[in-house]
């Protein structure tokens, strides 16, 4: 095999130097014949195709997560044990509905006798401000009987609330989306008891670059696209003031009515907000090449034949292809062979079928 080779590359350069010897003797006019074939068999042939910009909407794509408007721990706020769970894990709930109740122990009793210790407080107290008034108990006495009857009301208020706490209710209307006891459980103060979860409205929380940040404002309307092609529109309702130093992207927030529960927070979503109007070229992302300078854009081919690189800006994404500014009006883009030339190139350019 390496014989072939040498036999082909000796012969190759046989034909080369007769081709010479034969254009070195030929007339100036055969000469010039022969150089301007070489240049033309020099020269790559590459594929364009003729685009014209078209006004469309520009975008800001920004990639979140779908989270629900409030999601709350609901915690115990004594120590007890529970006797009832009237509400099944991932029902919908009211505002104040009951979801456990606790074992009163001797609240009640508690609560009775706090009652007896103001009311006698306040006889108490009653009595020896009388008295005062006669001359014949001193301002000390007054004030003593005035803190007695203060600290009986903290205590009544105390056992009232300890009643009231005995009964854990909805903080809003939503789901009951985790339960963490079970009847008989022994529960601590503080302790996680449920949470409740309100998808009336959604949240979609992504980030955006700071060189977008500036096109955004509350109130923009937006366009919600799930994974599996559903479209909700809704609102821009937060923008971080301070961007991440790490990222340089801003927080954002939007949200959407969700009255029907279509919409499940957890799962990912594109936010589509439209920033106006412009003319761009709808182009295939295979086109797109970079310079020297490390820039996106696109090689198209002049009225002279010459590529020419133009950067471009992406507008907007669709799902066969992008839409870009920065062309021409009308040009012609090179779609094939892009990755052999250069700009200043001159190409023997056809076009695409």
């Amino acid at each position: 095999m390496k014989h072939k080779g040498f036999l082909a590359l000796g012969l190759l350069t046989v034909v080369v130097l007769w081709m010479l010897s034969g254009v070195m003797e030929a007339p100036s006019e055969t000469k010039q014949e022969v150089k301007t074939a070489l240049a033309i068999a020099q020269k790559v042939r590459v594929k364009v195709m003729g685009v014209e910009a078209r006004q469309v909407t520009r975008e800001i794509v920004i990639q979140g997560e779908l989270e629900p408007l409030r999601q709350v721990e609901v915690r115990s706020q004594i120590n007890s044990k529970v006797v009832a769970l009237p509400v099944k894990k991932g029902s919908s709930v009211k505002k104040g509905t009951l979801l456990v109740k606790l074992d009163k122990e001797d609240r009640y009793a508690l609560l009775y006798r706090a009652e007896a210790v103001v009311k006698s407080s306040e006889l108490e107290a009653e009595g020896v401000r009388t008295l005062q008034q006669q001359g014949l108990r001193s301002e000390t006495h007054l004030k003593a009987a005035e803190a007695i009857l203060s600290d009986a009301k903290a205590a009544l208020r105390h056992a009232q609330l300890e009643v009231e706490n005995l009964s854990v209710k909805a903080p809003f209307s939503g789901v009951l989306e985790t339960r963490h006891v079970e009847l008989g459980s022994s529960v601590q103060k503080g302790e996680v008891l449920a949470v409740i979860v309100d998808k009336s409205v959604i949240k979609s929380v992504g980030q955006v670059s700071q060189q977008s940040a500036g096109q955004l404002a509350l109130g923009q309307s937006i366009t919600l696209t799930l994974l599996d092609g559903r479209e909700a529109q809704g609102a821009l309702t937060y923008i971080s003031s301070v961007g991440n130093s790490e990222t340089h992207s801003f927080s954002v927030e939007a949200e959407v009515e969700n009255s029907d529960g279509k919409l499940s927070p957890g799962v990912s979503a594109t936010i589509r907000i439209n920033v106006g109007h412009e003319f761009a070229h709808f182009l295939s992302p295979a086109v797109l090449s970079l310079n020297e300078q490390g820039e996106v854009g696109v090689k198209t081919v002049d009225e002279n034949s010459v590529v020419v690189f133009f950067p471009v800006e992406l507008v907007r994404t669709e799902e066969n292809g992008v839409w870009v500014t920065g062309l021409p009006q009308k040009t012609r883009v090179i779609t094939l062979g892009q990755g052999f030339v250069s700009a200043g190139e001159t190409v023997i350019s056809s076009i695409e079928s």
